[in-house]
């Protein structure tokens, strides 16, 4: 499934070396005006080297892989190259991604992104792959300083990381070993992309009658907006779909045990933790309803209890419901962005906490889009719809066999441990809207 080398190394001479920082000047300029994220932006004085760049494809069109540093960053472009002046394709980005003029041995040529178009992204695809290219609707849906996404009709969509690091990409890492410990709730590895210890994308295949999770849960919510009454009388009751993004969410950490194996630590260091952060960053949310009595119940619990791999950041946004069930959906699940902290075991109840989270934020959204004064009577209805899916996931995650090995089997310390942990989780949205 891993593809290997697949093309020449281009010698990177004086002559040549210029025109490429250029080039990926232009291309790295254009995907990130204004700096988002780790991202530089390519302004007079940054040093662009070139490092190493493969030839997938010689000759017009071609295919220039190219890794280059950008003052300290692995930056990751794939170039179409063209006959100068030739027609080009349609782009699926539609905003012109030429990115300037290059000279080689068959003469000059146009580069642009390859990945923004419709005729040249197969190619990569193929490249990728090792297949023959096929001629089909080139869709790009998404394209950030974490990823670049392309899908191919209804059948495969590849990932590509702009930003490289030395070792293995940590969602490719997760997503591996998930699918070999048997987790098949998840868009399926095809290929991995990757050259000289680096991981540069991944192909998947695309599932078919997928609905995003959080789209689903904002159609649940107007449906009980429209209707009024409990939201388990509303057409787009959520609760049923709560259970199974519960029940799927155990079965994944299940199999990351099984992947990664696990470590134990004191519940009541973690309280510790806890409690610290939030004193630090913003101690009015420990006046929340039980939170210093859970606190003081976990630190007197004297549990160790196992820690995982988790998937982190987990969320509405990364699940689909497809025609067999609920998946995870992010093309390089793992939670965290490329370059960040090495990922720690944790307690698998933190993911839970992100989903947790996640249905009362899109409440909150629901709300604000249904009465933007916040002076109508939608609040209670979103409350409502928070309290029962979020007890239906719970309620489901918990029943779960085998996930009481995780968790522990003591129901009241695991809820005073989710109490816990979402004061760990208010406490990081706290500080990431705290200016400076």
């Amino acid at each position: 499934m891993t593809s290997g080398d697949r093309g020449l190394m281009l010698e990177l001479t004086a002559e040549r070396r210029a025109p490429l920082a250029g080039l990926v000047e232009a291309w790295l300029s254009r995907r990130s005006p204004e700096g988002k994220g780790d991202v530089p932006v390519v302004v007079p004085g940054h040093r662009v080297e070139v490092r190493e760049v493969e030839v997938l494809l010689a000759g017009r069109p071609g295919l220039l892989d190219v890794l280059a540093d950008v003052d300290g960053h692995g930056m990751h472009a794939v170039l179409g190259v063209r006959a100068d002046g030739g027609e080009q394709a349609p782009e699926p980005g539609g905003d012109g991604r030429g990115l300037g003029l290059i000279h080689d041995d068959e003469g000059l040529a146009s580069v642009i992104d390859a990945l923004h178009d419709t005729e040249l992204a197969p190619l990569v695809l193929a490249a990728v792959t090792g297949r023959e290219p096929e001629r089909e609707t080139v869709n790009l849906v998404r394209d950030d300083d974490d990823e670049t996404v392309v899908e191919f009709d209804a059948r495969c969509c590849l990932t590509v990381f702009p930003r490289v690091l030395e070792g293995p990409h940590r969602g490719v890492e997760m997503l591996l070993a998930l699918d070999e410990a048997g987790f098949n709730h998840l868009a399926a590895p095809l290929a991995v992309w990757r050259r000289g210890g680096h991981d540069l994308g991944v192909v998947q295949e695309l599932l078919a009658g997928s609905a995003g999770g959080w789209a689903l849960a904002l159609t649940s919510l107007r449906d009980l907006y429209g209707s009024g009454g409990r939201p388990e009388e509303a057409g787009g009751d959520f609760g049923p779909e709560a259970q199974a993004l519960g029940t799927m969410t155990a079965r994944m950490h299940l199999a990351l045990d099984r992947a990664f194996g696990r470590e134990v630590a004191s519940v009541a260091e973690l309280a510790d933790q806890v409690e610290a952060g939030v004193a630090r960053i913003d101690p009015t949310l420990l006046r929340g309803e039980g939170a210093l009595a859970a606190l003081a119940r976990v630190r007197a619990s004297g549990v160790r209890a196992p820690m995982i791999r988790t998937h982190g950041d987990f969320h509405l946004g990364r699940t689909a419901r497809t025609d067999l069930g609920w998946v995870v959906s992010d093309c390089s699940p793992g939670g965290q962005p490329p370059g960040a902290d090495a990922p720690a075991f944790r307690s698998p109840l933190a993911d839970v906490v992100d989903m947790l989270w996640s249905m009362h934020h899109v409440s909150a959204v629901a709300t604000a889009e249904r009465d933007p004064t916040g002076r109508g009577g939608p609040t209670s209805l979103a409350r409502a719809w928070a309290s029962r899916n979020r007890g239906a996931f719970l309620t489901a995650y918990l029943a779960t066999p085998g996930i009481e090995d995780l968790v522990g089997a003591d129901r009241a310390l695991v809820r005073d441990l989710v109490t816990v942990l979402e004061l760990e989780r208010a406490t990081t949205l706290a500080a990431q809207s705290t200016p400076g």
